[in-house]
């Protein structure tokens, strides 16, 4: 097949309970990014709460999608980026700082800063990722963007940690490297999924992401375009279609189907979280009373045809029972009132109708789906909420690479592969 060359290329995966998604992403000589081939396939129960469960499935799948993004893309990638997810996933915020004998911001004192700020986190058998857009620098209590080569005192970083048992990192790697590719970078999702569908003006002035997956939920506030606190729940979609699958008696895939077609009841919402003095009669719609549902998997014995009223007490309440717990957390935390932008569900249980007015009634602030939005092109089929931590990866991978080649991380896959081209033509020419 003809290769595309021309502009920066990294390959990304997204390993999501329902689907495996890849994408391949260009970025021109200017700057401007564009999303060149994507591809999916169905995760079959191969992923769960970010820990692959049948490695072979999960292989297959990846091979699905790579091969998918590969063709559109007209190119192959060597190594892929990567989000990692689950209960099983710790995340930290600390400080470390070094001083500036020489005065002036060197890579040594990146990796000092960096070194001191992970110490009291480092654990047998775990392993610590770190995005380079979850990083922070100070000189001199002044904030930089890039503090090296600047004048100073002391150096002080803020960085966002994610630990997770190493078993589930070298699985990943593992089901990568099946594919005869590299693991060039690790990403917690749900900044992933921040940088994918959030713009600089929430960042600035705070907004929480709620990335709603299937089997998982992360949590990411922002602020300052600092990042006050991270989660990840262990519970997702999935759990609604487990409940209406329970109540109706109904297949996992006929659950899924109804959640989608007719979501949240917002005479529910409006009932539990109107104006004191509302009605719960007049809150509900009209045509919703004494409303049927006819079922196509009901199971032997079991009615097929159930009330409407029935199906949306079952959502309601397994819905806001898991937007509560958000609520909950992060009241306890103190983060609720840097909410000035409010709250953005993304991910793929973000496309349940009605859900931003359950967030909205439940958090008191502005909600909206977030959708990809920090790319310049994309593929039709990529502009949906459950795109969004592919996308945020994609934005990570350019910012890891040019951050590779400047010397501010250590250099893995494609951009070691740079770095040591450049060492090799230095010693050949000018040693």
């Amino acid at each position: 097949m003809a290769v595309r060359s021309r502009g920066d290329i990294v390959g990304v995966v997204d390993l999501g309970s329902r689907e495996i998604r890849v994408l391949i992403g260009r970025r021109e000589d200017g700057g401007a990014i564009q999303i060149v081939g994507h591809g999916t396939a169905p995760g079959r129960g191969s992923v769960s709460q970010g820990v692959i469960q049948d490695r072979n499935a999960a292989q297959l799948a990846l091979k699905r999608a790579l091969a998918d993004a590969e063709k559109e893309a007209r190119t192959r990638v060597t190594s892929l980026f990567c989000g990692v997810n689950g209960r099983n996933v710790e995340t930290f915020i600390r400080e470390g700082q070094a001083r500036l004998e020489h005065e002036v911001v060197s890579e040594a004192h990146l990796d000092e800063a960096r070194d001191i700020a992970s110490r009291d986190i480092l654990a047998a058998g775990k392993k610590i990722t770190s995005s380079i857009t979850a990083q922070e620098w100070y000189v001199d209590d002044m904030r930089v963007v890039d503090p090296t080569g600047i004048r100073g005192q002391v150096l002080r970083t803020r960085v966002h940690f994610a630990r997770l048992p190493a078993v589930i990192q070298d699985n990943i790697r593992q089901c990568i490297e099946s594919q005869h590719r590299e693991l060039e970078d690790a990403i917690f999702a749900p900044l992933a999924a921040s940088l994918g569908c959030l713009t600089p003006e929430d960042m600035e002035l705070g907004v929480a992401v709620l990335d709603m997956g299937r089997s998982t939920t992360g949590l990411a506030v922002f602020r300052d375009h600092g990042i006050l606190g991270t989660h990840c729940f262990e519970w997702g979609g999935y759990h609604i279609t487990r409940d209406v699958a329970a109540g109706l008696q109904v297949s996992f895939e006929e659950a899924d189907e109804l959640i989608l077609e007719y979501g949240l009841p917002v005479g529910l919402i409006r009932a539990e979280f109107g104006r004191e003095g509302d009605a719960p009669e007049a809150a509900r719609p009209q045509a919703d009373r004494g409303a049927r549902i006819k079922l196509k998997t009901a199971v032997p014995g079991a009615p097929a045809i159930v009330e409407r009223s029935d199906f949306d007490v079952i959502v309601f309440e397994r819905a806001k029972e898991l937007m509560v717990k958000v609520r909950q957390h992060l009241h306890a935390r103190g983060l609720s009132k840097s909410l000035i932008r409010g709250v953005v569900l993304t991910g793929g249980a973000s496309r349940i109708k009605n859900y931003t007015a359950l967030a909205e009634a439940v958090f008191q602030v502005p909600c909206r789906v977030g959708y990809p939005n920090s790319v310049e092109i994309l593929p039709h089929a990529v502009e949906a909420p459950e795109f969004s931590v592919a996308v945020g990866i994609v934005r990570h991978a350019f910012d890891y690479r040019t951050a590779a080649k400047e010397g501010r991380v250590e250099a893995r896959g494609a951009a070691a592969s740079w770095r040591r081209r450049l060492v090799r033509f230095f010693r050949k020419y000018f040693l």
